[in-house]
């Protein structure tokens, strides 16, 4: 199990690669809304573009989404998706 300081730096570092992937696309919105901003409904990526985004993050946190986790409500908001992948971080083995 990880310390919370590696949780909390991890977490970060989570968030900031995800909002550096949409503003590849285009602005994001205030970093307030950002945890609740879904990306996927107001059409910030379409769903070509979406597979990439899923392949860069599996690639960049050495993990692999399944089908449910991409088909859940949890993947479709950028705090929800940040949530996830430190889950599956957490779950993964270590090097």
């Amino acid at each position: 199990m990880t310390r919370p300081d590696q949780t909390n730096a991890r977490s970060q570092a989570v968030y900031d690669f995800i909002v550096q992937l949409l503003e590849e696309k285009c602005a994001v919105p205030e970093p307030a809304a950002l945890p609740a901003y879904r990306y996927l409904d107001v059409g910030h990526i379409d769903s070509l573009a979406f597979i990439k985004f899923v392949f860069r993050i599996e690639e960049r946190f050495g993990i692999q989404f399944s089908e449910a986790d991409m088909l859940g409500d949890q993947a479709k908001t950028v705090g929800g998706l940040v949530a996830l992948i430190d889950d599956k971080c957490d779950r993964s083995p270590a090097p």
